[in-house]
């Protein structure tokens, strides 16, 4: 129990930072699955649009 609350900061700040990644990761499976560009631009002056679709 003190090693937790001597950490407390450090995995508040772990666990904000991990649900920001996973909020990240599923936006993008979402975008995907929808078939919307996941780098926030639209795919036509885009030097890998071949690549992507």
């Amino acid at each position: 129990m003190d090693w937790i609350l001597n950490n407390l900061g450090t995995i508040i700040v772990a666990a904000v930072l991990a649900a920001a990644v996973g909020l990240i990761v599923f936006n993008f499976i979402r975008k995907k699955k929808k078939g919307q560009s996941t780098c926030g631009c639209g795919c036509a002056d885009c030097p890998m649009k071949n690549k992507c679709h």
